[in-house]
């Protein structure tokens, strides 16, 4: 589907819901037989609205369809923008499109183990890519006696 298209798919839409809304705000004023002539415009311009927006979310899909590449986004790769939603972003490798997959919190913790897991099976035994950003336990604080071996009989 061409961006010609689209765009014009959409202005129809937008058209049609623009019309929806003039004759509701119409029929809030009017009264009798004006009023419910409005009332039926406004109703028609709402199917017509309905059938324009699927015929629009229709080509979107075609027009999206297929496996889309990307790379995480540098900046801002994961963020909670809206409550109990954890949203990974993307950018396409041209940078041109934005990628975005929104996870509960139980489907981001699933991912992240997931991810993790993966990360280990695939790591380089003997060039240890993951110790050096995952350590095996959190360091020891300085001073902490009881995690050293100090005063210990041999």
């Amino acid at each position: 589907m061409n961006p010609d298209r689209l765009f014009d798919l959409a202005a129809e839409f937008a058209q049609a819901t623009g019309n929806a809304e003039r004759f509701h705000a119409r029929a809030a004023v009017a009264t009798g037989d004006d009023r419910a002539a409005h009332e039926k415009a406004a109703s028609r311009w709402e199917a017509t609205a309905a059938r324009r927006r699927e015929h629009l979310r229709a080509a979107l899909r075609e027009a999206l369809r297929g496996t889309v590449n990307a790379v995480p986004d540098e900046r801002l790769p994961v963020a909670t923008w809206q409550a109990s939603r954890v949203e990974v972003r993307a950018t396409t490798l041209d940078g041109t499109r934005a990628v975005r997959v929104r996870y509960s919190p139980a489907q981001a913790a699933a991912a992240g183990v997931a991810l993790i897991a993966c990360a280990a099976l695939t790591d380089d035994p003997n060039g240890s890519t993951l110790a050096s950003i995952l350590p095996a336990f959190p360091p020891t604080p300085p001073g902490d006696k009881a995690a050293t071996d100090e005063g210990r009989p041999a």
